[in-house]
């Protein structure tokens, strides 16, 4: 196990409530010069990048491996809503996992994804900083060799002087809309005769779903598809800002500078618009012309072409995560369950009939053949909100502000983290 330094001790005991009570955007890093103006400030240190064991602690708050999740929802038709038996530092809607943690800094641009759990309780004390320093090192895949640009002429002038410069890190989340939006659907067709009638409110007419309709097969209310999606998209975005809202209170424990920031237009950022190469995403064409970020080719693919032929193929890819050879519902599934007796709880899972299944790839399909996007209203991949995080400028913070402004651990950080007095 590597050595448990105490700075790495201070952090695991500091407070919750204080970390909440304390937190703040705290904007001048090291090696950073102010605009002009009456708090005008040139920093006399020189950037400071963060350590290997810093990142390490940062990137497994916002989206280490923690265990196993509780999964204590009843089997039978409610429990089989769960994308995955693996619990994460953040929460997602039905545990998909549909966001990706990036970061970017002097030495490139970065993937963080850790995947597995060992136990149902990964990290019980700082005794498991091995874990997380492992899941740091065997996750990390680098993208790019660079920074992700961030052009000065499209960020807001608050944010030219001090976002994306030498020494700092930004943390960035990315949304695939379309794991959770097939999960949900999936869920709303798991009983025959249930679902809703969907309604793509845009055109006046059913979205897909007439036959069924028909038939009688299909007698649930009748649901806009703009509201559906809406709604399925608040859930999507909600683990982007816990992720950075996990970081920044780990940030403060440390004693480290953060602020959270959008006031960017997010399709620059993955690399969709002629502006920037950004993180190298794939756009696809909507109907009406417009670019669509998709994916990141081999790394962060969503659930639609052109990674699928066809929204059948991505649903059937998406059904056999879950319920084929080895999903997380089958029988010989491999990984951690959050249960005593995997075997005995298993059959009770129910996998969609054939019927659900027609109901949800017709719902789909229409989306796409009117649209050319999942969903049909809203961009595939989402970038909402960025977190910089970076060593602090502590003499303008003692020059311009109130001496509680800053903590302890903001003033001792580079003497008990890197032993610079």
């Amino acid at each position: 196990m590597p050595h448990v330094n105490d700075e790495i001790k201070k952090v695991f005991q500091y407070p919750v409530l204080q970390a909440i009570a304390r937190r703040r955007g705290r904007r001048f890093p090291q090696g950073c010069t102010s605009p002009e103006g009456v708090m005008h400030h040139e920093s006399r240190l020189s950037p400071f990048p963060l350590s290997d064991n810093e990142l390490a602690l940062l990137c497994w708050a916002g989206a280490g491996v923690t265990g196993t999740i509780t999964g204590d929802l009843p089997t039978r038709y409610f429990g089989n809503i769960f994308g995955s038996w693996v619990g994460k530092a953040t929460p997602y809607p039905c545990n998909v996992h549909n966001t990706r943690l990036f970061f970017t800094n002097d030495s490139g641009t970065y993937l963080y994804n850790p995947d597995q759990a060992s136990k149902h309780a990964e990290i019980e004390d700082v005794n498991d900083w091995d874990k997380i320093t492992a899941q740091y090192n065997g996750s990390c895949v680098k993208i790019l060799n660079e920074r992700v640009e961030f052009i000065p002429k499209l960020l807001g002038n608050t944010m030219n002087w001090n976002i994306n410069k030498p020494g700092t890190t930004i943390f960035i989340p990315v949304v695939d809309q379309t794991a959770e939006y097939i999960n949900f659907i999936l869920s709303v067709y798991d009983r025959e005769g249930r679902g809703y009638r969907m309604v793509d409110d845009l055109k006046n007419q059913s979205a897909g779903l007439q036959q069924f309709i028909d038939n009688g097969q299909l007698k649930g209310p009748d649901i806009p598809v703009s509201s559906t999606e809406t709604n399925v998209q608040y859930g999507n975005i909600a683990p982007a800002y816990l992720m950075l809202e996990n970081i920044h209170l780990v940030a403060e424990a440390m004693g480290l500078g953060a602020i959270m920031f959008s006031g960017y237009v997010g399709q620059i950022v993955l690399g969709v618009t002629p502006f920037s190469k950004g993180l190298g995403f794939r756009a696809s064409m909507t109907r009406d012309g417009k670019p669509n970020p998709v994916g990141l080719d081999g790394i962060f693919e969503a659930y639609c072409p052109p990674y699928y032929k066809s929204m059948d193929e991505a649903v059937e890819a998406f059904c056999n995560k879950k319920y084929g050879s080895n999903g997380i519902y089958s029988a010989e599934y491999s990984g951690m369950t959050p249960f005593k007796n995997w075997k005995s709880i298993q059959p009770d899972f129910n996998r969609p009939s054939e019927l659900s299944l027609r109901q949800v790839k017709s719902y789909f399909n229409y989306l796409y053949d009117q649209y050319g996007r999942i969903p049909a209203t809203l961009d595939t991949m989402l970038l909402p909100v960025w977190l910089q995080v970076h060593h602090l400028e502590t003499e303008f913070y003692d020059k311009y502000f109130p001496e509680e402004m800053i903590t302890q651990e903001h003033r001792n950080h580079m003497k008990l983290w890197h032993d610079i007095r």
